[in-house]
């Protein structure tokens, strides 16, 4: 059988670079290597493409703080074929080369999970996993997630818009949370608790994007989850909740470093109708903002029972203690079987 040829972008420029290379590493580590011919590109920090030995990404640990980006030999990309090569990535010396017919980009945040990355791979007519172009911006901007999502009627956590030289005012009291509209993995994210703290959480945030959103502390449960569609199937997952054991919400530290920072309920206790009800509604999410293949959904039960949208990621993470692949495991669809099912979906 003759594997299809599947290149794995990692790394990139957001401040999620570390996860995107975690992530990328236990990918390769399930995938079928009868079927699939594998190519590794990361695109370190200062945007260069580096072909890395598989060795070499396999040794970082897995606490994001300890990781240092492997190195590897320089890439060119060839966006429109010649008549001596297609479109593909190749070395200064034409030593190294790999024209992929399936391109997974193992991407999170800016430059990666916001449109970009999937227009440069459109531009050159390769096949991608995830969501298109239009719908990995909508997902990547927080706002306009919700924006578009309260057009069609789905309940969302409320929001606020501030950005640098606007009047800075908080129109839900406190406690209320600080974050960038177009950042993940909580990076720049305050829970803010008083007038006086207000400033400096927004300052925060402001390293991380120029749009920034207030919204108030929602009193509940946080609840995930999976979507998957390749095409024959359409599974909105078990859910899964996150309980914050040390911290006041789900940080960086709390999703990544601190293993006791968080506790992973799977699957979350929830009545069948109150299950049928987040199901339904992270599915219509996944079609409302046009998504391709996979998403996860994160969900804030308040008080009263109400579900409500926190925000959509369209290339979630796959480190070993990622949601997605467990809720998905969970639903019938094991780790290898995801990834081959998501990278034949995209080359048909």
């Amino acid at each position: 059988m003759t594997r299809t040829k599947v290149l794995f972008l990692c790394g990139g420029i957001s401040g999620e670079h570390e996860i995107s290379l975690i992530s990328c590493k236990h990918i390769l580590k399930a995938i079928n290597r009868e079927e699939f011919e594998l190519g590794l590109i990361v695109i370190d920090k200062s945007r260069r493409m580096l072909w890395v030995q598989e060795a070499d990404l396999q040794s970082i640990p897995d606490n994001p703080k300890n990781v240092k980006t492997p190195s590897g030999q320089e890439m060119l990309f060839q966006a429109y074929a010649s008549k001596e090569r297609g479109a593909g990535f190749y070395s200064r010396d034409s030593r190294v080369s790999f024209e992929p017919e399936v391109v997974f980009p193992i991407l999170h945040g800016v430059g990666g999970e916001d449109g970009s990355i999937q227009g440069f791979l459109q531009t050159a007519g390769l096949p991608y996993v995830g969501a298109s172009v239009k719908a990995a911006s909508l997902a990547m901007d927080k706002a306009m997630t919700k924006a578009v999502c309260i057009e069609a009627d789905i309940p969302v956590v409320p929001f606020h818009i501030v950005r640098a030289g606007d009047r800075l005012e908080n129109p839900f009291g406190y406690p209320c949370f600080v974050k960038p509209s177009e950042e993940g993995s909580s990076l720049g994210v305050s829970r803010v608790k008083s007038d006086s703290e207000l400033k400096s959480a927004f300052e925060e945030a402001l390293r991380f994007g120029e749009k920034i959103l207030i919204e108030p502390a929602i009193v509940g449960r946080e609840i995930e989850i999976a979507v998957f569609d390749d095409g024959e199937e359409f599974i909105a997952s078990p859910a899964g909740e996150i309980r914050c054991v040390k911290t006041d919400f789900y940080s960086y530290d709390a999703k990544y470093v601190d293993a006791d920072a968080a506790e992973l309920i799977i699957p979350a206790a929830l009545k069948d109708q109150e299950l049928k009800e987040l199901q339904s509604l992270a599915k219509r999410i996944f079609r409302v903002l046009d998504c391709r293949g996979l998403a996860r959904v994160d969900f804030f039960m308040d008080s009263d029972g109400k579900f409500l949208l926190n925000e959509i990621n369209s290339m979630p993470g796959f480190t070993p203690i990622s949601m997605y692949p467990k809720l998905m495991a969970l639903a019938g669809v094991d780790y290898a079987s995801l990834l081959g099912r998501l990278i034949r979906a995209t080359k048909s």
